[in-house]
């Protein structure tokens, strides 16, 4: 174990393997959760933080920054049973929040490697709500920062993650920065994020180089309300930069109500490093912006019908016309059994495009079976 692990002592070490330098910690405080932060930002080898169901806030962004190459997997929705602390884990995205309140940024990553790695590293997030974020002057993802500097490859990955009601600088809600790497945003929800002076309400992308298949994939997501002050033709979805070899996929995701355009997708010729290329795969997207041009298939158009966004309420209504019409193949790796909300994803015969799968529609009663009658 790291020697850094020693003065913990409020701190659940759940399981230690001396030899890698690794370990699972189960924190139930702000301040236990940054503590697990730093001795994983210690260790060389592949660390889990499980997060207690709760809200947690602290005076300053919580904050991982690392030159060594180990695994972070931080998942929230753990609960305590038969006096384990971490027996078992809800997967409900918003029964754990990381929350900014209106004050700070939420969460900053920073890896920027000493030497070149054996392997490459993963930094995973996961069943987490970041909300209230706020990023003061020119601060990027006033929700999340992730920033990877080094030359080899990284991913940043967000799996079951609601991002809302956060304000930045380029990237209201989240900053996606890799040299050479893979971003994958899968079951994840940002809305109402908001970048009050520049663009890119609620998120902003940048990979400088591609070296696997795919560079960045957005799979069944859902991005709604953002805002922003708008740049040239810039709006207030989502921005990606993609250097030479870098594809991005948007696949069974929805855009919705996002102020000026919902997605602006941008090459790097003008500094030296080239273009990529984007695809949207059944997914609703109306409109799109920047320099580069996505090949589209199974496009989906008309109103989602959200359940109540003005609520914040997100899930398609049972007279949605994107019921069952997540047909794109999902890149990279499976998508997880259930929703943002914890519920069985496969109903009927295709998913639902965007983070949620409705749970109230039938295809018996849709198709004018009474059950009252005769």
């Amino acid at each position: 174990m790291n020697s850094t692990l020693r003065p913990l002592a409020g701190l659940i070490l759940l399981l230690a393997l001396p030899a890698a330098d690794a370990a699972t910690y189960c924190v139930g405080t702000a301040a236990e959760l940054q503590q697990a932060l730093n001795a994983a930002a210690a260790s060389t080898g592949d660390d889990e933080i499980r997060i207690r169901r709760g809200t947690y806030a602290q005076a300053q962004t919580f904050l991982y920054t690392t030159t060594v190459s180990g695994w972070l997997y931080v998942n929230g929705g753990w609960i305590e049973d038969g006096g384990t602390p971490c027996a078992r884990r809800s997967n409900v995205a918003g029964d754990t929040v990381l929350d900014g309140e209106g004050l700070r940024q939420v969460f900053k990553l920073f890896y920027n490697p000493a030497v070149t790695p054996v392997s490459a590293p993963r930094f995973l997030l996961s069943n987490l709500t970041v909300r209230n974020g706020f990023g003061e002057g020119f601060v990027r993802g006033g929700g999340l920062s992730m920033f990877s500097n080094g030359e080899n490859y990284a991913e940043f990955w967000l799996d079951n993650v609601i991002v809302a009601g956060n304000s930045g600088y380029f990237g209201g809600g989240a900053d996606f920065y890799l040299k050479k790497g893979l971003l994958r945003i899968a079951n994840s929800l940002f809305a109402d994020n908001e970048a009050p002076t520049s663009a890119y309400g609620h998120l902003a992308i940048t990979v400088l180089a591609g070296e696997s298949p795919y560079a960045a994939v957005l799979i069944n997501s859902t991005f709604a309300g953002g805002t922003c002050a708008g740049q040239a033709n810039r709006g207030c979805g989502i921005g990606a930069g993609l250097g030479e070899g870098a594809r991005m996929d948007v696949v069974n995701s929805v855009f919705a109500d996002n102020a000026q355009s919902d997605m602006s997708i941008e090459g790097f010729a003008h500094i030296g490093f080239g273009a990529g290329t984007a695809y949207y795969d059944h997914s609703l997207v109306p409109v799109t912006t920047g320099t580069i041009a996505p090949s589209v298939t199974g496009a989906l158009d008309g109103d989602p019908r959200f359940v109540d966004a003005a609520a914040g309420d997100y899930r398609l209504a049972d007279d949605s016309p994107l019921l069952d019409r997540a047909r794109g193949a999902i890149p990279v790796y499976p998508l997880a059994f259930h929703d943002l909300d914890g519920r069985r994803r496969l109903r009927f015969g295709a998913l639902d495009p965007g983070a949620y799968e409705n749970q109230t529609w039938d295809t018996v009663f849709a198709h004018g079976f009474d059950p009252a009658g005769d």
